[in-house]
């Protein structure tokens, strides 16, 4: 990589997408043994809230293909993180 602000960016946006995963398992797992509604209802808001950013985020990753100078390796590595639904 060369180190320019996009490389920074598509970093940046890994970093995002890894951490948008591992928050994602918790809830699920939290979900799974949480009894209060009021807590259901905030954590599948949660959810929602980041299925949205993770489609934002593939959509860049998309974009960024594009994008000259770019690893195409780095490339393809956000867009596979932004493009998985498993919560396993």
């Amino acid at each position: 990589m060369n180190d320019g602000p996009a490389d920074s960016l598509l970093g940046s946006l890994c970093r995002e997408m890894g951490k948008l995963l591992s928050r994602r398992r918790q809830i699920a797992t939290q979900l799974t043994r949480c009894r209060d509604a009021g807590l259901i209802r905030r954590l599948q808001g949660e959810l929602q809230r980041m299925a949205l950013r993770q489609a934002e985020v593939h959509a860049v990753g998309l974009a960024l293909r594009r994008a000259p100078g770019l690893d195409p390796f780095s490339v393809a590595f956000l867009v596979e993180l932004s493009r998985r639904h498993s919560l396993a």
